[in-house]
């Protein structure tokens, strides 16, 4: 049992759309506080080191380290931690291994928020052995999947743009780093939200999540 009422949560995955995504999701339930986020096992090191964390939210593969190196760092540098793996291996498996290691949740990315963010709250509060009650349900995925239904809908560049959204950068300094300008931004932003049907950029970003939970930004 945690002993703060609203735990705070490192994420790890490579791909910072899943990551930001999380962020938005766990923050709006206002029961979760999201205090780290790393895209590397190096960077999830210096966060276990230096920040106070209660649940760890981590892929299996993590860049920098070998399967499940996120786990077993989280037991040893916080012990105290709750483990949660987030994965597109729907395998009994890594399940397995990703108990015995020391997780107490193995869940799949295809799930839908509104079923993952309960078992996450419960894994908070003490639950343990909990695994995706969707696992074994699909065939093997591949390691990286395609771009969900509604993505498709999208253009390459459009594709770009929402990947920058999701690192929390603003119209000005997408425009830098794709060489556009600030008005092309702007129109490719509200080509996404009228594709998506999205409230906003946040609403985008929180959708893509759910509806697959695999999705790497572009390049």
């Amino acid at each position: 049992m945690l002993d703060v009422e609203c735990p705070r949560v490192l994420l790890v995955d490579a791909s910072q759309l899943i990551t930001e995504g999380l962020r938005i999701s766990l923050n709006r339930t206002q029961s979760f506080r999201v205090v780290g986020i790393a895209h590397s096992a190096a960077d999830a090191q210096r966060c276990l080191r230096d920040l106070l964390v209660d649940i760890v939210v981590t892929d299996v593969d993590v860049p920098g380290a070998g399967p499940l190196r996120t786990v077993h760092d989280a037991v040893n540098h916080r012990p105290r931690a709750r483990v949660v793996v987030l994965s597109n291996r729907d395998s009994r498996h890594w399940a397995t291994a990703a108990l015995d290691a020391g997780a107490s949740a193995y869940l799949l990315k295809t799930s839908p928020l509104s079923e993952l963010l309960p078992v996450m709250l419960a894994v908070a509060h003490g639950a343990t052995a909990t695994v995706d009650v969707h696992l074994g349900e699909l065939a093997r995925l591949p390691s990286r999947l395609p771009p969900p239904s509604a993505l498709n809908r999208l253009s390459a560049r459009e594709f770009d743009v929402l990947a920058e959204v999701a690192k929390g950068l603003d119209n000005q300094r997408i425009a830098q780093r794709l060489f556009i300008s600030t008005d092309t931004v702007k129109s490719h932003v509200r080509a996404i939200l009228r594709k998506l049907g999205a409230r906003d950029r946040a609403h985008a970003v929180a959708m893509v999540l759910n509806e697959s939970g695999a999705v790497e930004p572009g390049a």
